[in-house]
């Protein structure tokens, strides 16, 4: 009895250390288990290994970690627009479902535009994959077009929601820091005035970068820079939307479809940076394609296109003025956030009286002026009196969303440096300053684009350099009149001229300073990134609203 109750008392004191054996290799396990599920991440938040780029794939998510949301695609609107004297749009429609998103390289090349491979250093430091020249037209776009990402022909009718998966984010090699401004702004002149970029989006494919990825890039890099406001060009008037949009006749560009704009509207808004979305018009190719009676037409019937890329609608046209503003309130209506529309470079002509003498400018003409020649003085105020009505009506309705309006046009010089009056110019393009200013509902903010560059390589002579700027802001000025805030464009584009580097940039910016306009705006935010220290400049150059 005693010798089997030893035997027992021996067996009861050795039974724990097997037990506490196999305890331990069962948390091993699970805790070995719950590494290689766990993504782990990088500075940047991308994920750092093939194990767990699955995890990340798999359904179950960490309850530590909340679902992002899911992002909203607009839903349609009717194919007819806002009246001219509608109010403001209606409420967005539910979400539909995000569709599939193509990345960069698969879109189809276009002739008139090649793709060129982007070299190591281009994609590490946000270089395009290609780079257009620019032309020298002082009418033109300065954009680098990329190839479209669908089909030019609209559908006219809405197009049905696609269910489908969002595309994975590529990786990004590691950045070096960026410099950092090292004063701030101190008097109250300098902390309200605007340092404004203009953001292309056509620069940027080709390098690898999803929406995401480069909208937080840019607006860490805007940040860095002094920048609190980015003219977010919305929709390329040849090759479509970085927005996403079902509005009837409107294409998606791949960065429409990743909802670049969304993604850019967080970002900048974060770091306290107004975005306003800045659209070329009345211009655009699917319309064009689809509508050949809504274009512009010479004297002797042809369809008015004074280069490729020109798609000029007449504003004269009811319908392409119902479609014109429902396509604004399209956007303003889907992206609530937005701090206000930019309508740039408005115009009837490229310069001259070749447009327009469609059947609408013919007929109603006729009826206000019976007999009187086409073209002469009659005809040509008649021709810019179209175009303020639609620049009127656009400010009016980003107005009723409570959005403001801003205006960007040329204001031209003379070979002596002088800026033409605003009749010359309205009857050389159909833009009539003196008009828009004065008019009901007229823009908060008139951008004069005021760039020696341009003028320079136009007329030579030594007249125009960084300095002229100085004096065109002051007579830009007067012709303003205090009826909007002026606000001066500048440009890192040197239009032939021979070049524009960081110091050049720093003087032209320093001498617009000194009239103190209401703001300043550079194009673009591309163009400063590959401008050799463009960016200590732009930085030294805010810095001097202070002074």
């Amino acid at each position: 009895m005693i010798g089997r109750r030893g035997r027992a008392g021996i067996w009861k004191l050795l039974l724990p250390f097997p037990l506490a054996a196999l305890m331990s290799i069962a948390v091993y396990v699970g805790a070995r288990r719950a590494w290689r599920v766990a993504p782990a991440t990088s500075p940047t938040g991308e994920v750092q290994s093939q194990e767990r780029s699955e995890a990340v794939a798999e359904p179950a998510r960490s309850t530590d970690a909340p679902a992002a949301p899911a992002e909203e695609a607009p839903s349609p609107d009717a194919a007819s627009g806002p009246s001219l004297e509608m109010g403001p749009g209606q409420q967005p429609a539910e979400p539909s479902p995000r569709e599939s998103e193509r990345p960069p390289s698969a879109r189809a090349p276009r002739a008139e535009a090649p793709t060129i491979s982007p070299s190591t250093e281009e994609k590490e430091s946000f270089g395009p994959a290609a780079e257009t020249a620019a032309p020298s037209n002082e009418a033109a776009l300065r954009a680098s077009e990329p190839p479209p990402a669908v089909a030019s022909a609209p559908n006219l009718t809405p197009a049905l929601s696609v269910p489908m998966v969002p595309a994975p984010e590529p990786q990004e090699a590691p950045r070096a820091a960026r410099p950092q401004v090292v004063s701030p702004l101190r008097d109250s002149w300098a902390r309200e005035s605007i340092r404004a970029v203009r953001f292309d989006a056509g620069y940027y494919y080709g390098r690898g970068s999803s929406a995401r990825q480069l909208a937080q890039g840019l607006a860490q890099s805007w940040s860095e820079q002094g920048v609190n406001l980015v003219y977010f060009y919305a929709y390329n008037r040849v090759y479509g939307a970085r927005y996403r949009t079902r509005y009837a006749g409107n294409v998606m560009e791949d960065y429409g479809r990743q909802d670049l704009l969304g993604h850019l509207l967080r970002e900048a808004h974060g770091r306290g940076i107004k975005v306003i979305a800045w659209l070329n018009g009345v211009q655009h190719k699917q319309m064009w394609d689809a509508r050949p009676d809504w274009r512009q037409k010479t004297r002797d019937g042809g369809d008015y296109k004074p280069d490729g890329d020109s798609h000029f609608l007449c504003v004269r046209n009811p319908e392409v003025m119902q479609w014109w503003l429902g396509l604004v309130d399209d956007l303003l209506t889907h992206y609530p956030e937005l701090d206000g529309i930019d309508l740039a470079e408005f115009q009837i002509d490229l310069w001259g009286d070749n447009a327009c003498y469609c059947e609408h400018c013919r007929g109603q003409f006729e009826d206000i002026h019976p007999g009187a020649p086409m073209p002469g003085g009659e005809w040509r105020k008649f021709r810019a009196d179209g175009l303020t009505r639609v620049l009127l009506a656009s400010s009016r309705l980003a107005h009723s969303y409570g959005k403001e309006a801003h205006i960007t046009t040329i204001f031209t010089a003379r070979p002596d440096g002088s800026l033409m009056s605003s009749a010359q110019v309205r009857d050389a393009i159909g833009f009539d300053l003196d008009a828009v200013l004065r008019g009901p509902d007229g823009p908060d903010v008139m951008q004069a684009e005021l760039i020696w560059q341009q003028w320079d390589a136009l007329y030579g002579g030594g007249v125009f350099t960084s300095e002229w700027t100085r004096q065109a802001i002051r007579q830009a000025k007067r012709m303003v009149g205090g009826r909007a805030r002026l606000m001066a464009h500048l440009e890192v584009t040197d239009f032939g001229s021979g070049g524009l580097d960081g110091q050049s940039l720093a003087r032209t910016i320093s001498a617009a300073v000194q009239e103190r306009p209401y703001g300043i705006d550079i194009y673009d935010s591309y163009q400063l990134e590959k401008t050799e220290e463009a960016t200590r400049h732009l930085q030294m150059a805010w810095l001097g609203f202070a002074d």
